[in-house]
């Protein structure tokens, strides 16, 4: 059956007949790993903030990766380093997940969406890894890094990552310089890098939904990262 993922995004600056214009714009990676499955990717780009929304006709949903999310919804001041701040796109996403929580949609949170995850249920992050001391990885490894395995995770036994992959050990992709501080209510960590970073993060509610850290629609050939649309367009 024909089913509707609903993917997050943000806003890009893009040279079109009018000029360079702010687009929605998303990895098409994501569009053809959802048609794949025989089901339709729906593309949801920053609303305005005075306008309800509502995610219970999806089947799933995708929080993707962007910019920095505004320290202010976390309780802190802009740091420096904090950097592509988006307050409609905070809004849209914070109220994606409220209302994928409140219908029990089943939802995948990437790097970004990770970190909104859990700033979403009271969490905090780090707005600069390196400043914060983790400097033995170099997490953020963009461009021609970006579809390459970059640095290992530690899998949990005891979460939903490790009953879809069913690995302990893997190598991921990693394209971000924010992270996981403190943990958010009704959430566990299902996976961490060698320095100790937060890798992944579940719910431990009735909410089907997933954090990781990494980019897998940049990894279309990984076995890992197949596995996890599996698991979300299944």
């Amino acid at each position: 059956m024909n089913k509707l993922i609903g993917i997050s995004t943000g806003i890009k600056d893009v040279q079109m007949a009018p000029g360079n214009i702010p687009c929605v714009v998303i990895n098409n990676d994501f569009i053809n790993l959802c048609n794949k499955f025989g089901n339709t990717a729906i593309v949801i780009g920053p609303q305005n903030d005075n306008l309800e929304i509502d995610a219970s006709k999806f089947d799933a949903l995708i929080i993707s990766g962007g910019g920095d999310i505004n320290p202010e919804r976390y309780n802190q001041k802009i740091d420096s380093k904090t950097i592509r701040i988006s307050d409609n796109r905070d809004f849209t996403e914070l109220n994606l997940l409220k209302s994928a929580e409140e219908n029990n949609v089943k939802t995948l949170a990437i790097c970004r969406g990770h970190q909104l995850l859990n700033v979403y249920k009271n969490g905090t992050l780090y707005q600069d890894l390196n400043d914060s001391g983790f400097k033995e990885i170099e997490h953020d490894k963009p461009f021609e890094d970006a579809r390459s395995h970059i640095h290992d995770i530690e899998v949990y036994e005891d979460s939903k990552l490790f009953e879809i992959i069913k690995e302990k050990n893997i190598m991921v992709n990693s394209i971000h310089h924010q992270g996981i501080d403190k943990l958010g209510e009704d959430l566990k960590i299902t996976a961490k890098s060698n320095d100790g970073l937060i890798e992944g993060i579940e719910t431990t509610n009735e909410w089907n939904a997933i954090g990781i850290q990494w980019h897998p629609e940049n990894m279309v050939k990984d076995t890992y990262s197949n596995l996890i649309f599996d698991w979300l367009n299944s």
